[in-house]
């Protein structure tokens, strides 16, 4: 029978932050760094820091910059496609713990 063998190493993948995922997931839908930063309402600068970051921890360029102009690179579109539905979902996960958490309950 073949199988995973349960004494090997799995590689651990380094985590990426979920805030610069956030970020990364503005950026993309408001396809500026400016208008992310207004909608996550923090400075431009720390969008562009979290983008970057992500970008060198996946050692991967996400957006084409041009002045002002932001596109997604072919591997931006694919982190998109995959983040926006985690986010959704996340989002979703955390509503629903909202509404069933009752109001007196401990913080």
């Amino acid at each position: 029978m073949t199988g995973l063998n349960k004494d090997a190493e799995l590689p651990t993948p380094s985590l990426v932050p979920l805030h610069a995922l956030w970020f990364f997931e503005a950026v993309a839908r408001q396809k500026s760094f400016t208008k992310a930063s207004r909608v996550l309402a923090v400075t431009q600068s720390a969008v562009s820091k979290q983008v970057r970051n992500l970008e060198n921890s996946l050692g991967l360029e996400l957006f084409e910059r041009r002045g002002t102009e932001v596109t997604l690179t072919e591997a931006g579109t694919v982190l998109l496609a995959c983040v926006q539905p985690m986010l959704l979902s996340l989002n979703q996960t955390v509503q629903a713990l909202a509404r069933a958490t009752p109001k007196n309950a401990p913080e």
